[in-house]
């Protein structure tokens, strides 16, 4: 298994299944579920019993003496990473932050034909911390994310596309129809940017810049309830 085994399966103990704020997990979801499955690498994903209003605990665990053990692609004072990319051309990056009184380590994987990333903290005792699915650009999230104690046990859950009767799906779509072809490369290019905005009536939109030429950046609003363009403009990349 190699560095795939920097993680433990479940503890048997059971709590009290917290109150999830959707009835059923999105499209978004599902994919990242499978995709733990199928590269092997965290065990068993939480599962919830309903019947009993109890889910068992899954303890999700960094090995941080495999990671200590690896070769490192990069290293400073506050920051070490190394990188592999798996059978399936997903990119990996083991990274561990050092902040003053905190130490955190971190996992990101981006598939290879995929517009998404799946990013998963983890405290300094190696227990998850959080886990999250990011969109192309300036870190839109996606789908549900995950918080949990450092004991690793599951407090809350947060469905990003609350309010998003319009999917990410359905927006890549729409932008494809309009030549707004994004890249799908885990480092993209700043001016490729979608983000969620909340505007003053609570209208939940999306927000999408594209660059046109070296010059000129193309901006568009798109309505996350029906996915009709609300605003589009052009406009002059200003280089500082």
């Amino acid at each position: 298994m190699g560095i795939l085994s920097l993680f433990t399966s479940c503890s048997g103990r059971k709590e009290k299944l917290v109150k999830k704020e959707g009835s059923a997990l999105n499209e978004f979801e599902v994919e990242k579920s499978k995709f733990y499955l199928d590269a092997d690498t965290l065990g068993n994903i939480v599962s919830f019993n309903k019947g009993n209003d109890t889910i068992e605990i899954c303890t999700k665990r960094f090995d941080i003496a495999a990671f200590e053990r690896h070769k490192k692609d990069h290293e400073n004072s506050s920051y070490v990473k190394y990188t592999e990319i798996v059978s399936n051309d997903t990119l990996i990056n083991y990274i561990k932050h050092k902040a003053p009184n905190n130490v955190e380590y971190a996992i990101i994987k981006h598939p290879k034909e995929s517009y998404l990333s799946y990013e998963s903290i983890y405290y300094e005792n190696g227990n998850i911390k959080s886990e999250k699915t990011y969109g192309p650009g300036n870190g839109m999230l996606i789908g549900i994310s995950r918080y949990y104690s450092i004991d690793g046990e599951l407090q809350r859950e947060v469905n990003e596309d609350e309010g998003y009767s319009f999917t990410f799906k359905q927006l890549m779509s729409l932008l494809d129809e309009k030549g707004m072809c994004f890249p799908k490369d885990v480092d993209l290019d700043y001016r490729y940017q979608i983000n969620k905005i909340i505007g003053e009536d609570g209208l939940k939109t999306y927000f999408v810049i594209y660059p046109l030429s070296d010059e000129t950046d193309l901006t568009i609003t798109v309505s996350g309830k029906d996915g009709s363009i609300i605003d589009e403009h052009r406009y002059q990349h200003q280089y500082y």
